[in-house]
């Protein structure tokens, strides 16, 4: 749906040029999928196969409105209707002849519309409490202008009407007011009703699948990703999460061969081999995983400015080969050494300390007492406990939000504070995927695996 033309020369009418577009596409979302876009190049973006586009103008006493359909892929017109009347009566004329299952739009209250057109939405909604469109949109404009306590407190009211007439946009209201109050369950259970509503979008089924692997739960994004691939088989990213999400249940034979065709994608196999390397890791393979990245790095040393020889250095360590390790870290840190600055030897310190040598890694840094940094690392090393303790509930937080693949340190830290808290069994689950080697240049960073390795210790 694109924007519609005022030919009437009557400046009060331009918020029917907004509003015409938005009309119809609320009445056609059911017997079809239908976006607003702003111009043709979002239109294209969307992956639209029809365009809707008008205008209007006086007749008579009154206004005729005309809309023009266009085939997007041949860029032909395959239809055009008319109607004459207020813009609700005309729009819904239109919208039912050119799609006859087409629902009503969420009032039939003239002046309603009209406030909801010109943005006056809580007028809107005292004309018509249930008129959902007029809430959603409410809602919308509070969120999008940084003022979310009074966003929610509009959807909030918006649901406590359970008159609301569009079941499309009560749920779109309840995804706003999950996203408001970063409800991770709630997002999800209204991003499932959205599929329903629509089953074979995939605009849909790609934000509940991301949101459910965001949530953990990942067996459901391995169905909702295998239910989404095969309707749109461009999405690269969409099989490289599905393989991320099968790793992350443990299903390694699942994970490798979704990567394996994530890898034949056209710029993809690299990325395809790291993210494999990454599935090993989270499952403790750490001898494939070791295998994996370096193959990766053979293949392309510049890929990721040479990461994987650092992800191998923690795998060749973790598999029980200390001395190996220091020869792929050596090589990895030598490489960056030639990029100059403090960060080699931060990282080579970070190294030392992670592995069990403490007092070589307090000595490097204390070399150059003039680094920020290094002050700050020392600080932390100095009192680690005390740097890293936070409440469990704080830290229940940061873990939630954290990137399931990449969370290995606010995961650490929740499970420690668990460990801490007397709640072992709630700890034990979050140390069953190994995390990956951080590269967030965080203090803490080093931490990471020497409280991970005593968590694993104290709850089996």
């Amino acid at each position: 749906m694109l924007r519609f033309d005022n030919l009437t020369g009557d400046g009060s009418f331009d918020w029917i040029a907004a509003a015409a577009p938005a009309i119809l596409a609320a009445e056609w979302n059911g017997p079809a999928v239908a976006i607003l876009a702003g111009t043709v190049r979002d239109a294209y973006l969307e992956q639209a196969t029809r365009w809707a586009h008008g205008y209007f103008e006086k007749r008579g006493g009154g206004l005729r409105f005309r809309i023009v359909m266009e085939d997007a892929g041949r860029h032909k017109i395959t239809r055009e209707e008319a109607a004459d009347g207020g813009p609700l009566e005309a729009l819904t004329a239109i919208a039912r002849q050119v799609e006859p299952g087409s629902i009503l739009f969420s009032t039939t209250n003239a002046d309603a519309v009209e406030a909801w057109g010109h943005a006056n939405f809580e007028r809107a909604v005292n004309l018509d409490p249930d008129f959902s469109a007029a809430w959603l949109s409410w809602t919308q404009s509070l969120t999008a202008a940084g003022n979310a306590r009074d966003a929610l407190d509009a959807a909030q009211r918006a649901l406590a009407h359970g008159g609301l007439r569009s079941k499309l946009e009560r749920t779109q209201i309840e995804l706003l007011a999950a996203n408001l109050r970063q409800d991770s369950a709630a997002r999800v259970a209204a991003l499932a009703e959205l599929t329903r509503l629509f089953p074979r979008d995939p605009g849909a089924l790609r934000n509940l699948a991301q949101a459910q692997f965001t949530a953990r739960q990942f067996s459901e994004a391995v169905h909702t990703y295998q239910t989404l691939i095969p309707l749109d088989p461009s999405g690269a990213l969409d099989l490289n999460l599905l393989g991320y999400a099968q790793a992350c249940m443990g299903n390694l034979d699942e994970a490798k061969s979704t990567f394996e065709q994530y890898g034949k994608r056209s710029g993809q196999a690299m990325n395809a081999l790291d993210s494999l390397g990454e599935a090993m890791f989270l499952n403790g393979r750490f001898g494939d995983a070791e295998k994996t990245f370096l193959d990766a790095y053979r293949k392309d040393p510049s890929f990721l400015e040479g990461v994987d020889l650092w992800k191998a250095a923690h795998a060749r360590w973790l598999a029980g080969d200390l001395s190996g390790a220091d020869q792929l870290m050596g090589q990895y840190v030598n490489g960056e050494a030639r990029k100059g600055g403090p960060l080699t030897a931060w990282l080579q310190a970070n190294w030392l300390y992670e592995t069990g040598r403490r007092e070589q890694a307090a000595a490097l840094l204390a070399q150059e007492p003039s680094s920020q940094l290094f002050q700050q690392q020392l600080a932390v090393w100095k009192n680690p406990n005390a740097a890293a303790r936070r409440d469990p509930e704080t830290l229940k937080q940061l873990y939630d939000r954290a990137d399931p693949v990449n969370d290995g340190l606010p995961r650490t830290l929740y499970a420690a504070a668990l460990v801490e808290a007397g709640r072992k069994d709630e700890a034990r689950k979050l140390v069953q995927l190994w995390p990956l080697p951080p590269r967030a240049n965080s203090p803490l960073d080093s931490l990471m695996y020497p409280q991970f390795l005593e968590v694993r210790e104290r709850v089996h």
